[in-house]
């Protein structure tokens, strides 16, 4: 019988050649496929875009990157029934197209004389602006409601459109898990190739994931605790551009030792 040492999996040794047989396996997979040197197509997101209040993400024990909150879009300040046919109600939706305009005639009541009983009866009519003092002091009012609402509807659309976005991706992911992955991109190489073409890709990547809180709708983007920083350069890169595979190797299994983090100070 055999006496084998055991070796325990963090011993360099076995970090080092696993690191080695995965590079090879997936040098293995990627010869079986174009490769692609310019990612400019595929969806993304700078995260140093970020609309405010979001913060840009940082290093953290949990991985977590991005929370968001569900902003659920709100309608208008209902019109007051003095207000009928006196404002369109189709221009009170637009928060971008300025105060909705108080019209300059509208229907209204007026006093008028009945000559044969010498008196004044009050009937439907039409009244000028200037002639409307009731209507001018409810638009007043129901105007700077709308401001206030247009203001707030402007400051939440980044919000709200980050969120669908990113709600967008989970989706797409809890439906093609196996095909489709969501990364974190760090490093971005870009300059023009030897032969003309151009080159941009991230150098380090990270598997990101998504959930989503039943109860509130939060939204949660973190680093994969299954995954790891990963070193992209063997998939875009060849010794024309000057790679050398022995340095990209002992970098990757480097990284793979230290346990990297992405957003980390060593990056």
């Amino acid at each position: 019988m055999v006496n084998v040492s055991r070796r325990h999996a963090s011993d360099p040794d076995v970090i080092g050649q696993t690191a080695g047989l995965v590079n090879f396996l997936r040098d293995v997979v990627h010869s079986s496929h174009q490769r692609q040197r310019d990612d400019r197509g595929r969806e993304r997101l700078w995260l140093a875009q970020l609309p405010e209040p979001i913060r840009r993400p940082a290093s953290r024990d949990d991985g977590v990157l991005l929370t968001l909150d569900h902003v659920p879009q709100s309608a208008p300040p209902d019109l007051p029934a003095s207000l009928d046919g006196w404002v369109e109600p189709t221009r009170c939706l637009d928060p971008d197209g300025g105060d909705p305009p108080l019209a300059e005639e509208g229907p209204g009541r007026e006093l008028v004389r009945v000559a044969d009983e010498r008196e004044r009866l009050e009937e439907e009519g039409t009244l000028r602006r200037e002639e409307a003092g009731e209507v001018l002091r409810s638009y007043g009012t129901w105007l700077d409601r709308w401001r206030r609402w247009a203001e707030r509807e402007r400051a939440e659309r980044p919000l709200r459109e980050l969120y669908d976005r990113v709600y967008a991706w989970h989706q797409k992911l809890a439906q093609e898990d196996d095909q489709t992955e969501l990364i974190l991109g760090v490093g971005l190489l870009t300059w023009n190739g030897p032969h003309e073409d151009t080159v941009h890709r991230h150098l380090f990547t990270h598997r990101v994931e998504t959930s989503v809180d039943r109860r509130t709708a939060k939204l949660t983007v973190r680093l994969s605790s299954e995954s790891a920083l990963r070193l992209e350069d063997q998939d875009f890169l060849d010794s024309d551009d000057g790679w050398v595979r022995e340095r990209g190797a002992a970098l990757s299994e480097e990284i793979t030792a230290r346990g990297m983090d992405p957003l980390g100070p060593q990056r």
